[in-house]
């Protein structure tokens, strides 16, 4: 039950924002009930002197800015303002890029007030040659490389019609702020300082697909769309689309035996091997030839119907429209209505996350006001203490959530992202599964990336006593995650009750497909199932037909969500000395990362639509190919539109060019779209972008491929590291989340193989040695099989022969 007194109650943020993601990042921690005050900043050229702020054009009285000023208070004022008011701040949001950050003195280090948490949102990260680059979400997709891995008909870099990654770099700046809170708690009162760029979202986004083998290739997908024969969309007989979410062969075989094509994996080329079906150039093209011929002989309906009754994940194209009054969206309410002065009712999307005990309450819509009489916000707080830089002593710090102890019992993605966010802030998370290991596992590289700070524990929580062995784990831990289908728990002998019994101050994070509310509680999901329902890929897929992206975007949405409601459930219990229990899912997910789009009122301007290699929305915002790689521009303006013709040496149009909120048009057949890209085709596309960027008109490169590992601007900012696989050999993978001034105490990146930390996990839980083995010799759990990793591995040299257990 509700105590009425919300998680971040009493926390002063003081968001000094000129980009979408520090919006979103200030209105998260508002639903959550932090006192937010959003610095207005008055607007200055490139030859402004560094008193003021300049806040990059802006989407004002449009659906994103309504839905992410909500719940704040709005004041205008200066620079020498914000820098006095951090001093009564518990959190100060910055997004400007480091020259402007640097010239402005609002950087970590020029700020001298010791317990104020700096979290700085720049876009496209602290070095390299775009640094400086104003925000725009379709630059961050271009180089941050989502738009890379987005379907294709050829090698070419897709826009994304809704800023996804910009919305979860938003939501990743607010759970690092919730963490820097965390860790001043436990610090004795210190600040911490974080950098969450928007290639930190991207690579949160990405992670799961930016492997890169050193000593073996890591094979990639097909970019057409169609994809694996069990992971992809089907049209069915009455011409309707249906996507198959099939993702592990279990659930596969489920899918081909409902069909009665179970004959399909003896064909001749895939020979009953499912990693040829894996690949889609090898079986998996003559799989999904035989079903897509399969799909057409019945309705969707019906297949509907048939998948329902097998418990295979799938989904038909829906659209935004109809996803919003889906009765899975109204069980959930993840819809709320709030009245603005001048636009009347709004409907648009709540908090994502619900917290029993301090659910979040989205607020209001602000008007922009003078600051009070006296220039204070909170009068009643006085400035913390001034500390010379002379005496400051800052070596040694920790990470923030040094000593956090979670057990991560979930599988899959969604709720394994919680913990390795949390782990990679300095949380000890232990990773539980089966002894046969998570499901995921068929995917190792992706499981890798997953669990690459955890400890693993192998344990059949089923077996006789296992239930006891997972409680005594939880006796000493702070946050529980899994995703057990309702009911399962129960039958593991895992009721809530139990569970508060061993630990009544522990936090419990439950996720799900559909949500808990509804009567889908039970249903299987998985990300593409909601970006079908939602009406993403219809939307993606414009006038043609949908488009689905690999990219897990509900997965990796919902983990980082997860994790910032997990950290504020965290501080409110260090405050009042209760738990939460949370619950998250991919359905609510999904209309979070659409929010502009899913923001309603009479009047509100169409959103853009995509289409088959969708460039952008406009002539002025789109990418463009030149000699060597793709460029992104981003000239949303009518005035920098102009700039960026004059820019090329070319004539304005005689007519203006359409901009992003006009009906979706056909940029192919744009005059000035084609007349920008014949002058770019020539050009080399980082001398191209640093001429446009040095006229004022941001434009990135828009990397493809496997180039995130070699691209200069994202080797400076350690987009990835190496990891060595015991199995497999070095990879790189995405590195980390954010980066922490200081970052002492990080858990060590490994390959995380099952139960590989078992018999440390239960030493530390308190079971002596023989109760250890007597665990192990009834199967209840299990360790490692060293005799399986070579010599000069991460794990050191095999265990000696006494060490070993036959069959472990």
């Amino acid at each position: 039950m509700s105590d009425g007194r919300a998680a971040l109650a009493g926390v002063r943020v003081l968001e000094a924002s000129a980009t979408r993601a520090g919006r979103v990042a200030g209105m998260l921690l508002a639903d959550l009930g932090a006192d937010v005050a959003r610095a207005v900043l008055p607007a200055s050229g490139d030859g402004a002197d560094a008193s003021t702020l300049a806040e990059e054009p802006d989407e004002a009285g449009l659906p994103g800015a309504l839905w992410s000023d909500r719940g704040k208070r709005v004041a205008r004022m200066s620079r020498d303002d914000v820098a006095r008011l951090a001093g009564g701040a518990d959190v100060l949001l910055v997004d400007q890029t480091p020259a402007r950050l640097a010239a402005l003195g609002l950087d970590a280090a020029s700020l001298a007030h010791p317990g104020l948490c700096h979290v700085w949102l720049p876009p496209y990260g602290e070095h390299g040659p775009w640094r400086e680059v104003a925000e725009d979400p379709l630059l961050l997709a271009g180089l941050g490389g989502v738009a890379a891995r987005n379907p294709a008909t050829w090698d070419c870099p897709v826009a994304p019609v809704t800023a996804t990654t910009t919305h979860l770099h938003g939501a990743l700046g607010a759970a690092a702020a919730v963490a820097a809170l965390v860790g001043r708690r436990r610090d004795g009162g210190r600040g911490h300082a974080v950098t969450v760029s928007g290639l930190h979202a991207a690579a949160a986004q990405l992670g799961m697909m930016t492997q890169v083998g050193h000593d073996q290739p890591v094979i990639r997908g097909s970019r057409t769309g169609k994809g694996v024969p069990f992971w992809r969309i089907y049209q069915t007989g009455d011409g309707r689309w249906l996507y198959l979410a099939a993702l592990v062969p279990e659930i596969f075989f489920r899918a081909l035996d409902a069909m009665d094509r179970m004959d399909v994996l003896v064909l001749p080329g895939v020979d009953g091997d499912w990693n040829k079906i894996q690949v889609y150039d090898v079986g998996g093209r003559l799989v999904a030839d035989e079903l897509e011929i399969e799909f057409r002989k019945r309705p969707l309906a019906e297949w509907l119907d048939l998948f329902a009754a097998a418990d295979v994940p799938c989904a038909p194209i829906a659209t935004r429209a109809e996803w919003a009054v889906r009765d899975i969206v109204e069980a959930n309410r993840a819809l709320v209505r709030r009245d603005h002065p001048t636009l009347g009712p709004v409907t648009m999307p709540g908090f994502p996350v619900h917290l029993t005990r301090a659910p979040a309450a989205p607020g209001g819509f602000p008007v922009a006001e003078d600051l009070p009489p006296g220039g204070e916000i909170w009068p009643d707080t006085p400035a913390r203490a001034v500390v010379p830089p002379a005496a400051r002593q800052d070596g040694g710090r920790s990470l923030p959530l040094t000593g956090l102890r979670v057990v991560d019992l979930s599988s899959y993605l969604a709720g394994p992202l919680i913990g390795e966010l949390l782990a990679d802030w300095g949380a000890d998370v232990v990773k539980v599964e089966p002894p046969d290991g998570d499901p995921f596992r068929v995917f190792p590289m992706s499981v890798l990336v997953a669990s690459q700070h955890k400890r693993a524990l192998a344990l059949d929580v089923a077996a006789p006593g296992g239930a006891d062995v997972l409680l005594r784990l939880l006796r000493d831990a702070d946050l529980f995650v899994e995703n057990m289908r309702p009911g399962r728990m129960e039958k593991l002998g895992l009721a809530a009750e139990r569970v508060l019994a061993a630990n009544p101050d522990l936090v419990r994070c439950s996720v799900s497909a559909y949500g808990h509310a509804s009567e889908y509680a039970d249903a299987p999901g998985f990300d593409p199932v909601f970006q079908a329902l939602s009406g993403l890929a219809d939307a993606q897929g414009g006038a043609g037909d949908p488009v689905l992206t690999p990219i897990p975007l509900n997965d990796t949405g919902t983990g980082v969500l997860g994790a910032l409601a997990a950290l504020a459930a965290l501080y409110a219990r260090d405050r009042d000395g209760a738990g939460d229990r949370l619950y998250l899912s991919l359905a609510n997910t999904a209309t979070y990362l659409q929010s502009p789009e899913f923001t309603e009122y009479a009047g509100r301007p169409r959103p853009p639509c995509g289409g088959t290699d969708h460039p952008g929305p406009s002539a002025g915002h789109r990418y463009y190919r030149c000699a060597d790689g793709w460029l992104g521009v981003a000239a949303v303006t009518e005035s920098r539109v102009a700039d960026l013709l004059a820019a090329l040496g070319l004539d304005p149009p005689a007519t203006a060019p359409p901009a992003d909120t006009a009906p979706p048009a056909d940029t192919a057949a744009d005059p000035v779209a084609d007349a920008v890209a014949a002058a770019l085709a020539g050009r080399a596309v980082r001398a191209a972008a640093a001429a446009l960027a040095a006229r004022g008109i941001p434009a990135v490169p828009a990397i493809l491929g496997d180039d995130h590992v070699t691209d200069p601007h994202l080797v400076a900012n350690g987009f990835t590291h190496v990891i060595a696989d015991p199995r497999y050999g070095r990879f790189d993978v995405v590195h980390r989340y954010g980066a922490w001034r200081h970052g002492a105490g990080r858990p060590p990146a490994r390959v995380v193989l099952v139960g590989h930390d078992t018999r440390q996990v239960l030493a530390e839980a308190g079971y002596p040695a023989d109760e250890v083995e007597a665990l192990l010799t009834a199967r209840v759990v299990t360790d490692i099989d060293l005799r399986d990793v070579p010599d000069g591995t991460p794990y050191g040299p095999p265990a000696p022969p006494a060490a070993r257990r036959a069959g472990g």
